[in-house]
């Protein structure tokens, strides 16, 4: 179980990191923080578990083998470290060699911890009382004190070469009278399917993380299929996408303005069509953010238009063509969009953005920068200055 949580939690990291590289580093970092402490905890807890399981028998498991006299002899041939200590003592592999009363003898290696003031009892040579746990073993516990000394002096331990290996099989434990294993094997055998299922798991939890955020992975994918690294919201398809969003969020299809830089698209929204309180929205990544009251306020509702009355479609051509005549890149240049301003010193509205809506962008290099000037319309192209 805990193998496969070490996968999803695998998924999420991968997922997380896919987040944050969409352009949402706020929700995919955070996401990537936990999900791989859990994946290290998991991969840890594991790693102790399946070396230890086998080695810290039950106290029924060990009553049981008593009580059937399933009883035996075994020398420590060697202790070694494995470098893990829990609660400040090691854990040890334990070379032993076993010989049951029925005469069965074998050899295995057990990993347990050896407390540091019990080091003199785990001495290469020293001979001790174990319980079989199962018949045939290889899992044995130390017992001392079960075997009366007529038992002891009959039962001769041969070398380590004389006898069969029999390895304890990783992961398991004895639980009334039968070996029981992880959900999940971890031998040899059935690699190619556990390795096949971590995937299926670890890509699962990768695509619940990314669900969310699946219309920048698309848009991603199709910036890559172009060629790009990276999504350009200024493009007719991207910024189409980022009004569908939206217009979907905010509720209707008003503005009072609109800025397109290359990662995001931001817009001051009416709370409802026809009111002056105005919020702010983004769409970035794929996903669109509600981020309170915008910092400026209009003064009046005309100060609104619709995205339909900009040809948001001729922006990059527009730009494009921007660039071609002033030499500067198209890298980096933003785009604003609100109405313009009267200038009807009798009119009413004197002085207030409520005439037709403009395009305006500027593109730059390390030396010079150049703004320019589009109608709404995107066929009346201006440079300024």
């Amino acid at each position: 179980m805990l193998r496969l949580v070490a996968s999803a939690a695998l998924g999420v990291v991968i997922g997380a990191l896919i987040v944050a590289l969409l352009g949402n580093p706020d929700t995919g970092m955070p996401i990537f923080g936990i999900a791989l402490t859990v994946f290290i905890l998991a991969i840890t807890v594991t790693r102790l578990a399946s070396g230890l399981s086998a080695s810290f028998p039950s106290a029924a498991a060990v009553h049981e083998a008593r009580d059937a006299r399933r009883l035996g002899r075994a020398r420590i041939d060697s202790v070694r470290q494995t470098g893990t200590f829990i609660n400040e003592q090691p854990v040890c592999d334990i070379d032993v060699t076993v010989v049951e009363l029925t005469g069965d003898a074998w050899a295995t290696t057990i990993r347990t911890i050896v407390p540091l003031i019990e080091l003199p009892a785990y001495q290469s040579g020293i001979e001790r009382d174990v319980a079989i746990l199962l018949e045939g073993g290889p899992e044995v516990a130390f017992v001392d004190g079960e075997l009366s000394p007529a038992e002891i002096e009959r039962l001769v331990i041969p070398t380590r070469t004389e006898v069969e290996v029999r390895s304890i099989p990783p992961g398991t434990r004895i639980d009334k009278g039968r070996r029981r294993g992880p959900l999940i094997g971890i031998g040899r055998r059935g690699r190619p399917l556990r390795l096949a299922l971590f995937a299926v798991v670890a890509a699962l939890a990768a695509g619940a993380v990314l669900l969310p955020f699946r219309e920048g992975l698309g848009l991603t994918v199709d910036a890559w299929s172009e060629g790009r690294w990276s999504v350009d919201m200024r493009r007719p398809d991207t910024l189409l996408s980022a009004e569908r969003s939206l217009e979907e969020a905010i509720g209707h299809d008003r503005v009072v303005s609109i800025t397109v830089i290359a990662d995001a698209v931001i817009v001051n929204a009416p709370v409802r069509a026809g009111a002056i309180e105005t919020d702010e929205w983004t769409y970035r990544g794929g996903r669109v953010s509600h981020d309170g009251p915008a910092s400026s306020q209009p003064q009046l509702a005309e100060e609104q238009f619709s995205w339909s009355d900009v040809a948001l479609d001729r922006i990059w051509p527009a730009i494009e063509n921007a660039s071609a005549q002033s030499g500067l890149p198209t890298d980096g240049g933003s785009v604003f969009i609100h109405r313009t301003t009267d200038t009807d010193l009798d009119s009413p509205t004197f002085n207030r953005s409520v005439e037709a809506p403009e395009i305006s962008f500027g593109l730059r290099d390390d030396y010079r920068d150049q703004s320019f000037r589009l109608d709404a319309t995107g066929t009346d192209l201006r440079a300024m200055g």
